[in-house]
């Protein structure tokens, strides 16, 4: 009886290692315009977030270097791989948080969502700033299973960029993953109907959102609030967690972190468990 119980546990548990929670998470740049909700007052509520959550990896978007500082700080369990938009610690990140003790970095890099994706700080066709791509290649020491995660944040003005950058960034995840588990994680700045959302769906990836059952999807319809959720509809959910490959999809949150007047971002995070499978 003991050894039946003991065998289930050990089942069980080697499930469970296959098991993820995964964060896409626009923090919000450090603006000292941002009035009850400057960053001081959030950081503290945000990095509990991820702690509460149990985050296994985070992908998160306008990361400035005094943030990245702090969430480390914050984050004491937590390591990241990612570089500044402008170069080295230059501009914002979109920096990938993984759990320390659970990963190893296998390999990792970062590219330019532009004609020229190994050129440092380059811009691409009509966008309104540099915009990156950091990406990582993780083995679970738990389970032995090794995953890309890929993480972005598209242009907010360019429409043009924005189609361009998907259509990049799926050869390069193609290039780069080949028929690897691929979690993806990203601020697309396009609505779910939009031709870069399309782009990505058409070169294989799939959005949770839409794959799971409505009773595994749980929060409200929108990501982005703009520090006021009046009125926000489908059309302002931006953020995603798309997956290719061996993964399976277990549930998806939007997390609606308000207080009254306060928001944890300006950007409500999305969190997805998923299970990945041996490739």
């Amino acid at each position: 009886m003991v050894f039946a119980l003991l065998t289930i546990s050990s089942a069980n548990s080697q499930e469970n290692n296959k098991e993820l929670i995964i964060y896409s998470f626009n923090v919000r740049y450090n603006s000292a315009d941002d009035g009850i909700n400057v960053w001081e007052n959030r950081k503290d509520w945000l990095t509990h977030s991820i702690r509460f959550y149990k985050a296994d990896l985070i992908g998160t978007q306008e990361v400035t270097h005094t943030q990245l500082l702090d969430m480390q700080q914050l984050l004491p369990n937590y390591a990241y791989v990612g570089i500044g938009r402008e170069g080295d610690t230059e501009g914002e990140y979109s920096a990938i948080f993984y759990k320390k003790d659970r990963f190893e970095v296998v390999d990792s890099n970062t590219f330019w969502l532009s004609e020229t994706p190994n050129v440092v700080a380059s811009k691409g066709w009509d966008a309104a700033l540099p915009r990156i791509v950091t990406w990582a290649l993780f083995k679970d020491k738990q389970s032995g299973i090794t995953f890309y995660h890929f993480n972005t944040h598209f242009d907010h003005r360019g429409k043009q960029a924005r189609i361009e950058s998907a259509a990049l960034l799926s050869e390069k995840i193609e290039e780069i993953a080949g028929v690897s588990a691929v979690l993806l994680t990203g601020d697309f700045n396009s609505s779910p109907n939009s031709e870069a959302i399309d782009t990505l769906l058409k070169n294989g990836l799939k959005d949770p959102y839409l794959s799971l059952d409505s009773d595994q999807v749980y929060g409200p319809e929108y990501s982005a609030n703009g520090w006021d959720a009046e009125g926000r509809t489908s059309e302002n959910r931006i953020d995603y967690v798309f997956y290719k490959g061996a993964v399976q999809p277990l549930t998806l949150q939007i997390l609606d972190g308000q207080r009254g007047q306060r928001f944890i971002s300006d950007h409500f995070p999305v969190i997805a468990k998923v299970e990945l499978s041996v490739n």
